[in-house]
């Protein structure tokens, strides 16, 4: 019998790479969107605020496993909405926990490394939590009300970056669009994280779900680095211009929620308990170019 496995936000950009991934290995893919419709899997409507439409399409589709990408990921936008961000960053995740122990699926709930300081960075999974924007702290919120159900993961990714979502760009499609124009761009320096490609990220998700694991695990990519440090890694990968870009401090943005200075994730439990490795960002950015022609 073919597992069924439900995925939310797929449409995005992580699930979109998700539901290609789960397709390709024989998943029977339930495609869950909410405003833009994807490619693939069986799309169904829904929105995951709406606690009793989401109980009903879960005990109808009884998927055996679930993972939860849908998310309000814009940080000024969560900064200036808190309640909108509580209600779909925490308050969907927990019901959909709940909703999966009911059915006896397996839930694996996407999670940030915005859910820290930033003051360290290279933070593990049993690093105190404290985020400093309502972004990690509906983010933090969600993964607690996760957790407080059996078969449940909390997956922590970083900066993901890739192609598969052509109506809104992220940090690696914006600098190839810009670089790729000749256009110069200003990179904030002083900002730290661990890239990480989105379909790398859905290779180790999948796992996650196929063997249950529980708990929470770092699955970002392997290598620390600055804002800059990746776009000009980026712009040689491609060979692009590295003198069209320009590091500036993350002071002289224009953001409206403070972000965590070095949010870098230790990714050692990953690498030793995945085959599905996290990637280095040379690595990353080799398999990010090979994609480019596809899109």
């Amino acid at each position: 019998m073919v597992d069924k496995i439900l995925i939310t936000g797929a449409s995005g950009l992580l699930g979109h790479a998700l539901v290609q991934q789960a397709t390709e290995k024989g998943y029977d893919v339930c495609s869950v969107y909410h405003e833009h419709k994807p490619q693939a899997g069986r799309a169904i409507r829904l929105d995951i605020t709406d606690a009793n439409s989401v109980i009903e399409c879960l005990r109808l589709e009884r998927p055996a496993l679930v993972v939860n990408t849908a998310s309000i990921t814009d940080v000024d936008l969560c900064e200036q909405e808190p309640e909108l961000a509580t209600r779909v960053n925490a308050t969907a995740a927990g019901l959909l926990a709940e909703t999966c122990g009911k059915i006896k699926a397996f839930l694996v709930q996407l999670s940030t490394d915005y859910v820290f300081d930033g003051i360290r960075g290279n933070y593990n999974e049993g690093d105190n939590p404290a985020p400093v924007n309502q972004y990690g702290s509906s983010k933090l919120l969600g993964e607690r009300l996760v957790m407080q159900h059996a078969n449940t993961c909390v997956a922590r990714a970083s900066v993901v970056f890739g192609w598969g979502r052509s109506f809104r760009p992220n940090f690696g499609t914006w600098l190839y669009s810009k670089l790729s124009k000749g256009e110069h761009v200003n990179v904030v320096s002083d900002q730290f994280a661990s890239p990480t490609l989105n379909t790398s990220l859905a290779s180790m998700i999948i796992q996650l779900a196929k063997h249950g694991t529980r708990g929470i695990i770092h699955v970002a990519g392997a290598t620390r680095a600055s804002r800059y440090e990746f776009a000009i890694n980026l712009a040689k990968q491609f060979n692009f211009d590295t003198k069209l870009i320009t590091p500036v401090k993350s002071e002289s943005s224009s953001w409206i929620a403070r972000r965590p200075w070095d949010s870098s994730l230790d990714v050692t439990k990953a690498e030793e308990s995945l085959s599905e490795k996290p990637m280095n960002l040379s690595g990353a950015l080799q398999e990010f170019a090979q994609e480019a022609p596809k899109n």
